[in-house]
């Protein structure tokens, strides 16, 4: 989790509503972002008949994905300048009859004109909108992104886009907060204090990383999410819980809202890791054990990644807990020992999650700072590798001369996929072998059939972290590096 998210959810859950809530015609809306704010501040001059002294042509084209208050804003504007005197003209843009009430109110000036959305044909949405640039009075027209380069738009009205909440973290973290204070008024509008205190104690770390999930499609029922999350306050409080709801808890609402109506996978243990590279690179060792030692390592056990192509990686974890309702004693992940998968291993462990990080003693070059997983192959194997491809460079070459005396090979990104390929044609277990004890160490989490091995596994862990193997070790730098 980014130590940003964090201070801000703490921040908004601590510091005053105002400071994310927005009043507009009797409604709220939630955000603190630059353009949120910027939107708001559009709305609120032409409901206020000031239009004027933000834009000259008293127009304005606002882009915003469904679900994102699009609606609500355009009924907000349409109340607060009826109730200060002016008359306001609220339209659906995606009905016919709106092109026509467009055409009646040309010439009218003292006038606020609210179109809501375009019709999806092309010949309809060129009419609207040939209409609505020709009116003389203030227009703002509302229109879904996809739309806002369309040809009918006119270059001299200024355009207006917000992104996905989704993009726009710390707007979703106070939309979410802000649904979830509504839910928790009593009937007279009111957030009792001891609701707002336990609101305050909400577990600030969790409710960060779960508002990373892509809500995507789902935003259309935050209002639910945000339901659920009240009402799992108001029972805390009633049953005196403290703090009235625990990370367990919150976890659990937030699993409910993403898994629900998905299907669960069908029995199995699950082993997660970073990436395909890695997935790959693990089959092959149970390939090779099959081989070797008649013991499918595979067996029962289904190895995903967290993500295709450059789509994996740890930032997808808290997507992949919640969206798949992984569990304890059912799924394991598998992650590398480094930067962000110790923060990953602090969020998976806060979600009450199976971690297994790479163990950095198994690196075969000895550097015990971090590990990925390349790193527990042998260093000889990979110098096999570069010798035949022989155009390309690892990342970094680290080499220690001090005793004991060993080499590290960091692969470039770009090259794993080949590096895999390479793998798969020859390889042999007995460079992967580091990397088999971390798979047979997961199976154990499972207690699924395992190496003989294993029954003396630290036997077995002893031998591979003292071992003196020059070609795993130090490995025979290609001649080319060599020149």
């Amino acid at each position: 989790m980014d130590p940003g998210n964090r201070e801000i959810v703490e921040e908004l859950v601590s510091g005053p509503v105002q400071a994310f809530s927005h009043e507009l015609g009797g409604l709220e809306f939630y955000g603190v972002s630059r353009d949120f704010l910027e939107v708001m501040r559009i709305c609120s001059a032409f409901s206020f008949g000031k239009s004027a002294e933000l834009f000259a042509g008293r127009k304005v084209y606002l882009f915003l994905p469904d679900s994102h208050g699009k609606s609500s804003l355009a009924n907000a504007m349409a109340f607060q300048t009826s109730a200060i005197g002016i008359k306001a003209y609220r339209f659906d843009g995606t009905e016919g009859e709106s092109s026509k009430h467009l055409r009646t109110l040309q010439t009218e000036r003292d006038i606020l004109v609210i179109v809501d959305g375009v019709p999806e044909s092309s010949q309809a949405r060129s009419t609207l909108l040939e209409r609505f640039n020709a009116l003389q009075g203030t227009a703002i027209l509302f229109a879904r992104p996809e739309y806002s380069t369309d040809a009918n738009l006119k270059s001299d009205v200024p355009r207006i886009l917000l992104t996905h909440v989704d993009e726009r973290y710390a707007d979703k973290v106070a939309w979410m907060l802000g649904v979830t204070l509504e839910s928790l008024r009593d009937e007279t509008g009111i957030v009792p204090e001891e609701l707002r205190l336990a609101f305050r104690a909400l577990p600030a770390g969790i409710f960060a990383t779960l508002c990373g999930v892509p809500l995507g499609a789902r935003v259309s029922q935050i209002q639910i999410l945000c339901d659920k999350i009240g009402q799992a306050i108001q029972l805390g409080v009633n049953l005196g819980g403290t703090p009235a709801i625990s990370p367990e808890d919150l976890a659990a609402v937030f699993a409910e809202f993403h898994s629900s109506g998905s299907t669960q996978s069908s029995g199995g243990f699950r082993l997660w890791v970073e990436g395909e590279s890695d997935s790959r690179l693990l089959k092959l060792v149970c390939r090779l054990a099959k081989i070797a030692h008649g013991v499918d390592l595979g067996e029962g056990l289904s190895i995903i990644p967290l993500g295709l192509g450059r789509e994996g990686g740890t930032s997808k974890i808290t997507e992949i807990v919640i969206g798949h309702r992984t569990e304890r004693n059912r799924d394991v992940f598998l992650i590398d020992c480094d930067d962000p998968g110790q923060h990953a291993q602090r969020e998976l462990e806060v979600l009450n999650q199976d971690v297994l990080l790479l163990d950095v003693k198994l690196a075969c070059g000895q550097m015990a700072d971090d590990a990925e997983i390349e790193d527990l192959i042998s260093v000889g194997c990979l110098d096999r590798f570069y010798a035949e491809y022989s155009t390309l460079r690892p990342e970094r070459e680290v080499i220690r001369y001090k005793p004991p005396m060993s080499r590290r090979l960091v692969i470039n990104g770009a090259d794993k996929e080949l590096l895999i390929d390479w793998l798969e044609k020859n390889a042999e277990l007995r460079e992967l072998e580091n990397i088999m004890f971390m798979l047979c160490e997961a199976r154990s989490r499972f207690s699924l059939r395992n190496l003989p091995e294993m029954k003396n596994k630290q036997g077995w862990k002893k031998r591979l972290v003292e071992e003196s193997d020059g070609y795993k070790r130090l490995g025979k730098r290609p001649a080319q590096w060599r020149l």
